[in-house]
């Protein structure tokens, strides 16, 4: 293999689409269940006398979208009637009921567009006018009394949703003849759109499209969407607002969670799997300690991911730091390739979740704590293993020499356990720089902690464990985040 066939870190792989025949192939996460509740909720719903709507509530980059998109593919490939609406692709619109329609329209398997087309100049017309309307001014000016033309306008604006909920209903009862009754329309990003937007697309829906047998599933971040709401109507109760808007919610797993029974393989395998798509893995198999350098960085950050700290977006991102990191440096000089997995973990996590934590740590000297802190408080519940507790062990007092900018002496950590260790059984730990889980340790695990400590750098030059080196690297860090 030529250098210019050696593997490369990719910065910007392709975006996950799901594949028309195997829409959950990549479904790394195990999320398909959340669709299979889903068809739950439809079968019930769709076959009620009344309308009904679905909220599939969860956090961003929690990967409502990542499901709902697969789950609509799925559907179309058993046949099942199932339309994908982005509201925030079409948020430019003055009024978001003609976008919905155009979307249902788009669906010729039972003649959406025939019927919907031939009735939409009428209806969308009518249903659209705000104020007098068309036909009460053409009545002022034929010179009726304006009282007439403003019930006239109310009268075609009237029949003009029932004829659009008429023809929606004939197309929904179409369907029933099937084994999956009803039509489904998935309706993502809502939570992103302007508040206004928002708001009357929810109202379309409740007042406009309440067909039964039309199910509207919502993907939705419902604490966000209820202060969409109070930008809209001011100081109101937007809790009580959306439970008239949605009948029933689904709710979205926090962090990255799989379904049934975790097992430590099943991270393993999803943090090796994001590795693989950056070429991170590949990249360093060249080398056997870049290899095992990045074995114990997924090792250190399956403990967070398992502890469910991180969604699939902030896992990707913390991911794509480390790539970053590793298309500059690593087996270039070492520099990083040491401080990979003890260094650049535990500060690419706080980058992504607590920037405060991360910059208080990388812009002044003997701040580690900020980071260690951050890093132990989301796996402050796991029951770890011995060897799990090792590496953690390694990667704080790694945290405390790489954070100390004099290198011509220990880091006032160190000093602090030593003097511990050293003085008579009276003294008392100075925690002063050292983490929360460190405060009030035993002088034997003090000890420990000074054996697992790195040694000072003999060849300065070479800047492995310095506060130089850990500016230099994390400089990369700081960039736009790429398009997610």
């Amino acid at each position: 293999m030529t250098d210019g066939d050696q593997p490369k870190i990719d910065l910007n792989p392709p975006a996950l689409r799901p594949v028309a025949d195997k829409p959950w192939r990549d479904d790394a996460l195990q999320r398909q269940g959340i669709a299979v509740e889903l068809d739950k909720l439809v079968t019930q719903l769709a076959s009620g006398a009344e309308p009904a709507t679905i909220a599939l509530d969860g956090g961003y980059g929690t990967g409502k979208t990542f499901i709902l998109e697969r789950w609509v593919r799925e559907m179309h490939n058993r046949d099942q009637v199932a339309v994908y609406y982005n509201a925030w692709e079409n948020d430019c619109d003055d009024d978001p009921l003609v976008s919905l329609i155009e979307t249902l329209s788009s669906n010729d398997k039972i003649g959406w567009s025939e019927r919907l087309t031939r009735a939409s100049s009428e209806a969308l017309s009518g249903i659209l006018r705000k104020h007098t309307g068309i036909d009460a001014q053409k009545a002022w000016e034929a010179g009726k009394d304006e009282t007439i033309g403003l019930l006239e306008a109310a009268r075609s604006r009237r029949e003009s949703r029932q004829s659009l909920k008429d023809i929606l209903a004939e197309r929904v009862d179409a369907t029933k003849a099937s084994e999956f009754p009803g039509v489904v329309v998935v309706v993502d990003e809502l939570d992103r759109c302007r508040p206004t937007f928002a708001t009357e697309l929810m109202e379309r829906v409740k007042h406009v499209l309440n067909v039964p047998g039309l199910v509207f599933v919502f993907g939705i971040n419902m604490a966000t969407l209820q202060e969409t709401v109070k930008a809209v109507y001011g100081d109101i109760d937007a809790h009580q607002y959306l439970l008239r808007m949605f009948t029933v919610t689904l709710q979205m797993p926090p962090g990255v969670v799989f379904s049934g029974s975790a097992s430590e393989q099943d991270t393993t395998e999803y943090l090796q799997g994001l590795a693989d798509r950056y070429g991170m893995r590949a990249f360093c198999r060249r080398e056997t300690l870049l290899a095992k350098d990045l074995d114990n960085a997924l090792d250190l950050l399956s403990i967070v991911v398992a502890a469910g700290a991180l969604t699939p977006r902030e896992s990707e991102r913390v991911m794509w730091l480390l790539s970053k990191v590793g298309a500059a440096s690593l087996g270039s000089d070492g520099r990083s390739s040491a401080m990979f997995p003890r260094v650049l973990v535990p500060l690419a996590i706080a980058r992504v979740k607590k920037p405060v934590a991360y910059y208080q740590t990388v812009s002044r000297p003997n701040e580690a704590p900020a980071v260690i802190n951050c890093f132990f408080e989301f796996i402050s519940e796991v029951n770890l293993h011995e060897r799990e507790m090792d590496a953690l062990d390694e990667l704080e007092m790694t945290m405390y020499l790489v954070c100390h900018q004099r290198s011509n002496s220990e880091p006032p950590a160190y000093l602090a356990l030593r003097a511990f260790v050293n003085d008579d059984e009276a003294s008392i730990l100075d925690s002063h720089h050292l983490s929360h889980r460190s405060a009030g340790i035993s002088k034997e695990r003090a000890k420990a902690l000074l054996q697992v400590a790195p040694p000072k750098d003999p060849f300065p030059e070479r800047l492995i464990w310095t506060f130089k080196t850990l500016r230099f690297i994390t400089s990369r860090f700081d960039v736009v985040w790429p398009k997610s």
